[in-house]
């Protein structure tokens, strides 16, 4: 059983160890408050792979409510309502939908906390479908998450998280960040042409 860092009671179960395998292999996460001793399962949901389950589930509070990123589909983001584990809307599956691997909302820090911004939005990092070679990073809008609303936005550009980094949110550095002055840093992969040194096309 691991923690999924909510109010430290609710814990997650029988998630598949990361991997960069492609297999659709339907995957159940059970969702259980309390301690090990008189845990409580409060909800479940199945995902349609087996990479990337920790990952893709992200709680974040908001307005003093809790919610979570979430991905059922592996091509799609959504919104669960927590504790009762309730779907409340998002992105819908897509063939060549863009596939998330990591969410980061920094509903915690504290200069985005004192700008009123707690939860209101967080970053994805995935692909779209078939270009695995590399994690784009992407900005979500989750202003009215209460409503089940994802907006994602590839509003960086085409830039990828480094090849060496474990976890997106080590990619994000947002300290600093005010009403004033909403500026984050990203650690992104670029790739120069030594030459000439020019940014290579990605394409």
């Amino acid at each position: 059983m691991m923690g999924i860092g909510y109010g430290g009671s609710i814990q997650r179960r029988d998630c598949a160890a990361r991997s960069r395998s492609r297999s659709l292999e339907n995957r159940a996460r059970r969702y259980f408050e309390g301690s090990d001793a008189a845990a409580r399962q409060i909800g479940s949901y199945e995902r349609n792979h087996s990479g990337w389950c920790a990952e893709t589930f992200a709680p974040f509070m908001q307005d003093g409510r809790w919610f979570a990123l979430y991905a059922p589909d592996y091509t799609a983001t959504r919104i669960m309502e927590l504790p009762s584990c309730k779907d409340l809307g998002g992105e819908e599956p897509l063939s060549h939908g863009f596939c998330p691997v990591d969410y980061y909302v920094p509903y915690d820090h504290p200069d985005v906390g004192a700008a009123g911004d707690a939860g209101r939005f967080g970053f994805v990092a995935g692909c779209i479908w078939g270009d695995d070679s590399s994690w784009k990073i992407q900005y979500v809008d989750l202003s009215n998450a209460s409503a089940g609303v994802v907006v994602r936005k590839e509003m960086f550009g085409y830039v990828a998280m480094p090849s060496n980094a474990l976890r997106l949110k080590d990619c994000v550095c947002l300290d600093g960040y005010s009403q004033a002055y909403p500026h984050g840093r990203l650690t992104v992969s670029l790739q120069y042409d030594l030459s000439t040194g020019t940014l290579v096309d990605p394409f």
